[in-house]
């Protein structure tokens, strides 16, 4: 199928997008023409390249396996070109006609930002304040929706992050060649992409995404790139025009602007993850700020009479009243997933509980995936009969995480006397039992990961309902230090049972290393270890023997079942399954572990690996995307580029250090994110008198020494078993890198407006660099030791090539 409707659209929005940066005065109309003359000529040469392809292919008959992938780029960047054609046309009509251009569509816009001299009011500091709080904000809200939209796992959280800010920083370079700088005009049209990002989501979701599904690595990324990329090029565009307008109206320090833009981030995170926390939706909050950053903006830029400001008042908290005694999100969960009919939404610290209806059908979706649904039979029984057979006498079982209530029919099918559910989510535990139940169950909100490690529960029966490794957070639930504690909590003859992803009839090459490299780290623990093939792969294990006759088994326990039975199933084909499977397991592939999160990398390329057409082009567009920018970044601005892609490197591994140490615990998390901005906001500020006299040279020496120190120690820091402790040694280990990584920005920036631009660019890609070295190379194939010491590297590269070379 070819998506002519949605790649017309999507050009049709992107140009519109163009169209009205260039009226706004972000870039010019020659730049303008530029960028679509070279899209134009780009998707003609890939379109005419695919086609001669073809030609060739057909003519000499070449057996090519991929050829249906070039047919298909053919036809999609074909219809890509038909409506870049037609926009090229239409810019020319005037030609033909000989008629003036149309007026400027924003000059309305222009003249009511000139009534007033904005310089009699216009005070820059708390401006950038409130745009670093309305940017941050709409980031934290916009990553949780998408994360949720797009699969959750890390890569997805590189890309959106890496796409933020480079996005960002393609609006700071654009600033630093644009002559607009009018606050009024820049904060209006803040206010107007802010505004209508949310429609764009629901828009591109609906047009490249399919409700309920995870999508391939390179439709997150078109769908990441669509939805973001006009908010964050204005966002970076306003930052540094109003960075100049303080430092050329007041002599105010960028270093001083952009400690307070970094401020405004770091209240944003943690009002919002408090009104998280106590369940406020996420669209509902989205919209509350939006609206109240767009009164700001028509009240301190554009109305000037006092009748009219106490209409708009009026107007905008009737419709703030609206917004707080409805319930936005149940309408935009609707819009996002078209089929179903959403009776009930619910946001909570952890994730997005939605209720709905199919066919009379009552389904519930956790995070936009489906959790359970009322007849789902088949994974309910595999879930619960396969490991629970295996045991002679089960009275005491565990389940961690998944959806409680149809499993716990199942497992009161046997003597149980003790049945305890753990799961975080206290939302989602709770409303998945009926009160005629509750008796039956012990429900603990714990993070399964510090509940297992610290409880002293044991029992028969351990099921692990957790989804497979796809982040650095569900790989903890497949380390080997993991298991251990599962394997300490089992009494004699105990069964513990997990699963690695879909049954697969066929296990490719990176399936394969995938569950090698879990079922090797089972058997390191246990001295039975057994793959059972379902509807899942699932993996068995248990210091006792285990059986796969789960047909006579059942008949034998007089279990009564729908599907685990011998009229669907057969003892000796699951044996023959499992054979096949366990035959092709590489015995040698490596341990799944905290420090090398292999499963996690293994599922990464299987998740690929299932779009192999799309490999080749993510690969290009990631490096296009992230390490470019870097070859473009200026010499003396190389060490502010590597520091600032090393501090982000450290935030994703100061937040796995918490995950390890203290658990899940996402409050904590909002605590280091803003101890890690205090420090670039406190750095960035002022000259410290004791900075003074460390020169710019040898401070990028102290933070690449800082990041050797901390790698090698690091071991001593994941032991740390105090939580308290722990959580304050990582808050106390991001603000200094953060502090000094702050200060070379002021050091960089010094005083003129138009290094501003430039520094605040190097600063924002090279952050992009990090999170994607990091999550999806460094921390796999290095382990994060060993990581945290290679990021100490890449500052000591930029302290050689920065500071040095040009002598500063």
């Amino acid at each position: 199928m070819y998506h002519v409707s949605a790649t017309g659209l999507t050009i049709l929005i992107i140009y519109l997008i163009s169209y009205a940066f260039c009226k706004t005065g972000i870039y010019t109309l020659q730049f303008h023409r530029k960028l679509w003359n070279t899209l134009l000529a780009l998707v003609f040469i890939i379109t005419a390249g695919a086609g001669i392809f073809l030609a060739l292919q057909i003519t000499y008959k070449w057996n090519i396996p991929q050829i249906k992938e070039f047919l298909k780029w053919h036809v999609e960047t074909g219809i890509a070109m038909a409506f870049t054609g037609i926009f090229h046309f239409a810019w020319h009509l005037p030609y033909y006609f000989k008629k003036s251009a149309n007026p400027e569509l924003f000059e309305k816009i222009k003249e009511a930002t000139k009534v007033l001299k904005q310089e009699n009011y216009f005070n820059a500091g708390i401006n950038l304040f409130i745009i670093g709080f309305v940017s941050s904000s709409a980031q934290f809200l916009l990553l949780r929706e998408m994360l949720n939209i797009s699969g959750g796992y890390e890569l997805i959280a590189g890309i959106y992050l890496g796409i933020w800010l480079i996005s960002s920083a393609a609006g700071s370079f654009l600033a630093g060649k644009s002559g607009t700088s009018d606050p009024g005009r820049l904060n209006l049209l803040f206010a107007i992409t802010l505004l209508l990002t949310p429609a764009v989501l629901v828009l591109f979701s609906n047009l490249i995404l399919v409700p309920g599904e995870t999508p391939s690595v390179l439709k997150s990324l078109f769908f990441i790139i669509a939805v973001l990329s006009p908010f964050c090029i204005v966002s970076g565009f306003i930052f540094v025009k109003i960075t100049n307008i303080a430092l050329t109206q007041s002599g105010t320090k960028p270093g001083r602007s952009f400690a307070s833009e970094t401020t405004g981030g770091i209240i944003a995170g943690i009002i919002v993850s408090i009104l998280i926390a106590g369940g406020t939706g996420t669209y509902k909050l989205y919209f509350l700020i939006a609206l109240l950053y767009s009164a700001f903006v028509l009240l301190a830029f554009l109305i000037q009479s006092k009748a009219h400001k106490l209409i708009y008042k009026l107007t905008f908290a009737a419709v703030i009243v609206f917004i707080v005694a409805t319930e936005p999100d149940v309408i935009f969960r609707q819009a996002l997933m078209k089929g179903l009919n959403i009776t009930e939404n619910r946001d909570t610290p952890y994730g997005n509980l939605a209720i709905g209806e199919y066919n009379g059908e009552r389904s519930i979706f956790y995070n936009q995936r489906l959790l359970f649904y009322t007849n789902d039979v088949i994974e309910r029984e595999e879930d619960i009969h396969y490991a629970m057979l295996q045991h002679k006498n089960p009275q005491k079982v565990m389940l961690l995480s998944g959806s409680l209530l149809p499993h716990l029919h199942e497992i009161l099918k046997y003597p149980v006397k003790e049945l305890l559910f753990v799961e975080r989510d206290p939302v989602l535990a709770q409303i998945q039992i009926p009160d005629s139940l509750k008796d039956k169950v012990s429900i603990s909100n714990a993070d399964a990961y510090s509940f297992i490690k610290k409880s002293d529960w044991t029992g028969d029966i351990i099921i692990m309902l957790i989804p497979p490794p796809s982040t650095l957070l569900l790989n903890r639930y497949y380390t080997q230090e993991f298991i251990q504690q599962i394997h300490n909590k089992l009494d004699k003859g105990g069964v513990f049972i997990c699963s690695t992803g879909p049954g697969d009839n066929y296990l490719n090459d990176e399936s394969l290393r995938l569950n090698s490299s879990v079922f090797n780290t089972l058997s390191s623990v246990f001295k039975n270890v057994v793959i059972v093939p379902g509807n899942k792969t699932y993996i068995a294990a248990s210091d006792n023997e285990l059986s796969l006759d789960f047909c006579a088994l059942a008949e034998q326990k007089k279990i009564k079942n729908l599907y685990v039975n011998s009229d669907y199933l057969e003892d000796d084909i699951m044996e023959r399954r499992s054979a096949e499977i366990m035959n092709q397991i590489d015995r040698s592939e490596k341990l799944n572990t905290s420090s090398f999160p292999l499963a996690y990398n293994y599922f990464q390329q299987y998740h690929l690996s299932r779009t192999a057409g799309e490999k080749i082009p993510v690969i290009i567009l990631l490096t296009a995307l992230f390490a470019l920018p870097g070859i473009a970044a200026a010499r003396k601005n190389i060490t502010m580029y590597l520091s600032a892609a090393a501090l982000a490197g450290f935030e994703i591994i100061a937040l796995l250090t918490l995950q390890f140490t203290a658990g899940n615990m996402y409050q904590m998390t909002g605590l280091v994110l803003s101890g890690l901005m205090a420090g670039l906001a406190v750095g960035s500020a002022r000259d410290y008198k004791l900075l003074q006299k460390i020169s710019f040279r040898y401070r990028a020496l102290v933070l690449a020494g800082f990041y050797l120190l901390t790698g090698l120690f690091y071991s001593y820091l994941a032991a740390v078993s105090v939580k308290f402790i722990a959580v304050s040694l990582i808050i106390l280990l991001s603000f200094v890198p953060s502090f000094i990584t702050g200060s070379i920005f002021r050091w960089l920036s010094s005083d003129s407006a138009n290094e501003v631009s430039n520094v605040y660019t190097s600063d924002l890609t090279g952050s992009a660099l990090g999170f994607m070295i990091v999550t999806v190379f460094a921390i796999p194939f290095l382990g994060i030791a060993s990581t945290v010491i290679f990021l100490g590297i890449l500052v000591f590269a930029g302290f050689l090539f920065g500071a040095i070379t040009n002598k500063q």
